[in-house]
């Protein structure tokens, strides 16, 4: 079993599926990756075999623009490996077998390709969706974050090249923090020897 994750995501969102899905005795590799790259994702296509399950948190874990996502679905469907997207429940509600998945995933697929108007995504947290909508973080996010982190780059400097406000700027900080200490917690939950 699989999971591979943005680092701009919060890794907890696997936990109800890991318990629906998780076979006893199956080894689980985590993978976290930078928002724009997707060399970990094209590794473990290669290394799974028609067994394994691969989990992601949405359809932008699998590529930056419609046609690269299109291009990762027709992958699963057509070698027929098993693919788990965290908001579309209907990848592992009624289970994961090949068949079931194939036949989702290629519904999933259809959607992307008429523009995603059919695709039911469920909320991150019901109980709290009221209030403003949620910042997404900058596309350079991970990479400024990095430098600032090494004290490459001050406050300022992170706070002018990601263009955000002072205020969003100091909150997505926090927010970020919190999901890479959550995100190092759930890989060393379900690590390994």
């Amino acid at each position: 079993m699989y999971i591979y994750t943005k680092t701009t995501e919060d890794i907890s969102i696997f936990e109800d599926i890991m318990e629906i899905i998780h076979k006893k005795d199956s080894d689980i590799c985590v993978s976290v990756e930078h928002m724009r790259s997707f060399q970990e994702l094209e590794k473990i296509k290669n290394e799974m075999t028609n067994d394994d399950i691969l989990i992601i948190g949405s359809l932008k874990s699998l590529g930056i623009n419609e046609k690269d996502i299109a291009n990762s679905l027709k992958y699963f469907i057509e070698n027929g490996k098993c693919l788990v997207i965290s908001n579309i429940e209907s990848t592992y509600k009624y289970g994961v077998s090949q068949p079931m998945n194939k036949a989702i995933l290629s519904t999933i697929l259809d959607s992307v390709l008429l523009n995603n108007k059919n695709i039911i995504e469920l909320p991150r947290n019901r109980k709290n969706n009221s209030g403003r909508n949620k910042i997404d973080f900058p596309n350079n996010w991970e990479e400024l974050y990095e430098n600032w982190e090494n004290n490459n780059i001050s406050s300022k400097e992170f706070l002018d090249k990601s263009g955000l406000k002072k205020a969003t700027f100091y909150n997505m900080i926090t927010e970020y923090k919190e999901i890479l200490k959550a995100n190092e917690a759930f890989v060393k939950k379900y690590r390994l020897g």
